[in-house]
């Protein structure tokens, strides 16, 4: 009887650490999983950043068409990327970078991701960009004639994510 009671006990033993086995592996996955649809959901929210701000340069530049064949004007006389860019500013969907100094950086802009739409921002950034885990922030720059959207990650390295398209196609 003693032998069988050595041999439960030797048994149990060996199902509890495959058990132990089986949910370490299990919680790693799990998290491997949930990592992975994090990193998903910043890029969609990069395309979406992108989306977005064509979008609404595109109701402008509609609108401004509109304008334009009404009071029988040209569209480059009322519309350029100039006045699209002052148009942006104008409702706070971007603003003027600046330096450490607080200098203006020419043709650089931060975009204001919670102004375009509070649930395409990948997390609640604070006005300065900053986060708990460092910077992270969505910016356009202006490279020749074309404006480049850039998500700049904490540490500061620049991903190119899409254009600022200023001649929609209607």
């Amino acid at each position: 009887m003693r032998r069988e009671n050595g041999l439960s006990s030797i048994a149990l033993i060996f199902i509890i650490v495959i058990l132990a086995i089986i949910l370490g592996f299990a919680f790693y996955k799990i998290q491997h999983v949930v990592n992975d649809f994090k990193e998903n959901d910043v890029e969609y929210n990069k395309t979406e950043i992108v989306e977005k701000l064509n979008l609404i340069v595109k109701e402008k530049y509609v609108k401004d068409y509109k304008t334009a064949q009404e009071n029988n004007q040209k569209i480059d006389e009322i519309y350029n990327s100039d006045i699209v860019i002052n148009y942006l500013i104008e409702n706070n969907y971007i603003e003027q970078l600046k330096d450490i100094d607080d200098r203006l950086v020419v043709d650089e802009y931060y975009i204001n991701a919670d102004s375009l739409n509070s649930d395409i921002a990948t997390q609640v950034i604070n006005e300065n960009g900053s986060n708990s885990n460092g910077t992270k922030v969505f910016k356009i720059k202006k490279i020749e004639d074309k404006y480049m959207i850039y998500f700049v990650d904490k540490y500061g390295e620049q991903e190119e994510i899409g254009e600022l398209i200023m001649k929609p196609e209607v």
